[in-house]
């Protein structure tokens, strides 16, 4: 075993077996840089949140003036239609031919603090007709102002105002907190790896010591220093020795293949993993990692989106349970003529006030029953939502004590596994000087392989419980700095 390997277990250096090109070794920080930059994962959720920006742009872009250019350029119709003939007081169907063309352009502006559309328009016609009598005329509307208001309605205009921005503050965050998620996937296939690295470099060494101590056994048995029994142990450990060999190659490889994969880089880049060498005294306060937990996790904005929009449905189902008005004026000026010229000439007056009620008589209790229906299930998620937030709260508490007591378990992690291979070198001194059983060797061995894995796992635990904390709170605590200040720069270029 290599001792100095073991001693300075903090800094060993971890093996791919099956990796032959050039030295490139490559630490926890970059595995995780790799893993924000190239990796699958960190690729659906950009694009996943490039949907969510566009949404919200679209949204932006509804509440702006929008003009929109409508045209028929042409409607051709040849059929035979009912006309009355004063000569014979009968109605007869005459052939008509006409060829009609319409272009209008508006301008139109929602209006979110009440629901309604203000507009300005201006259109033009032209109708001429063939056969009997060949006519052709004009139609033109200079300009025409008009709006369209519902009364006492459901305005979705005013509500979307306040959820699409709560969206995508959502969205941002959850992209934030998703890109954390991909640090702990990264940080569980490092470790992966590092352990099967380990398993690996054991095995080996268990196996060169397993042939070694049979050969010395089988000189002891033959001057009769042990018994049979002691010597067919011997012997099974070196058989078992190759068994567990072949089987940590194996899975070294996987591990190997499983961390390259999700980085999406070629197996031959990296040959080596190299542990985190130092962790840092840092303790992080319950309540500082609290209230930034609730400021910024997109849990608790998920909760309030959701109470919006039952609030939405509630107010909605409630207005639309009661009778319905809508008020439509507009005023414009038209003309109509033989000639193009003369069409725009001398425009008359055009007004139009429209005012239409729709009220419910019957309806057998249904509106009534939407309305129930939506209130209660805004019952329901305010609960949720408490319950929620209650076991979030529970949850970032119990990671920051699991956080602030890991570096302690880490440090005597390091040290027994330091005691241990001391021990282990102790006992294998004794043993080849005949000193010490096989028992009492294999115990020594077991101990010290269980050293090396207890201190390798509260390494990998320790890295896991701040990127979860980190997850929470969208805040670096090494760096001091909001997650959502170093996005905001990078969205500039998103």
């Amino acid at each position: 075993m290599n001792v100095k390997l073991i001693i300075s277990i903090s800094l060993v250096i971890l093996l791919c077996s099956n990796i032959h090109a050039q030295q490139n070794k490559m630490s926890l920080e970059q595995v995780l840089n790799l893993a924000q930059t190239k990796s699958l994962d960190a690729f659906l959720q950009k694009n996943m949140f490039q949907a969510r920006k566009w949404e919200y742009k679209s949204y932006l872009a509804d509440r702006l003036p929008n003009l929109s250019l409508g045209m028929t350029p042409f409607d051709y119709n040849r059929s035979f239609v009912s006309r009355y003939n004063s000569v014979s007081n009968l109605d007869e169907f005459k052939e008509q031919q006409s060829l009609y063309s319409y272009a209008r352009m508006s301008l139109t502006q929602n209006l979110s603090f009440t629901g309604g559309t203000i507009y300005v328009d201006s259109d033009f016609g032209r109708l001429e007709n063939y056969g009997g009598g060949d006519s052709k005329s004009y139609t033109t509307t200079p300009v025409r102002i008009g709006l369209i208001q519902p009364i006492f309605a459901y305005n979705e205009q005013k509500w979307m105002s306040k959820l699409a921005p709560l969206k995508f503050e959502k969205a941002k965050k959850e992209y934030i907190s998703n890109t954390q998620a991909i640090n702990l996937k990264a940080i569980e296939l490092f470790f992966n790896q590092v352990l099967a690295s380990l398993d690996e470099q054991i095995a080996r060494t268990n196996k060169k010591n397993s042939n070694l101590l049979y050969d010395i056994g089988k000189k002891r048995y033959e001057i009769a220093a042990i018994k049979q029994s002691e010597l067919l142990n011997l012997e099974l450990n070196v058989l078992q020795a190759d068994i567990d060999l072949v089987k940590s190659e194996k899975l070294l490889q996987q591990a190997c293949f499983d961390l390259n994969l999700f980085l999406d880089i070629d197996e031959e880049k990296v040959n080596e993993l190299v542990l985190p060498e130092n962790i840092t005294n840092l303790s992080i306060d319950a309540g500082v990692a609290m209230d930034l937990a609730l400021k910024n996790n997109p849990l608790l904005l998920e909760n309030k989106q959701n109470q919006m929009q039952a609030n939405m449905d509630v107010e909605k189902t409630k207005k639309e349970s009661r009778f319905q008005a809508t008020l439509t004026a507009s005023y414009g000026l038209n003309q109509q003529a033989e000639s193009l010229k003369s069409a725009y000439e001398k425009p008359l007056d055009q007004q139009k006030v429209k005012f239409s009620v729709n009220i419910p008589i019957l309806d057998w209790g249904k509106r009534k029953g939407k309305y129930k229906m939506a209130l209660n299930d805004n019952e329901v998620i305010r609960l949720q939502a408490k319950q929620r937030e209650m076991d979030f709260k529970q949850e970032v508490s119990q990671k920051v004590i699991d956080f602030n007591l890991q570096k302690s378990l880490v440090d005597n992690a390091q040290r027994a596994a330091r005691v241990a291979q001391k021990s282990y070198e102790v006992n294998l001194k004794l043993f080849k000087e005949g000193k010490l059983t096989v028992l009492q060797l294999d115990d020594a061995l077991k101990k010290q392989t269980s050293a090396q894995k207890d201190y390798l796992y509260h390494l990998k635990d320790y890295w896991l419980y701040y990127y979860g904390i980190q997850r929470y709170t969208l805040y670096n605590f090494r760096t001091k700095l909001e997650l959502e200040e170093l996005f905001d720069k990078q969205l500039k270029e998103m």
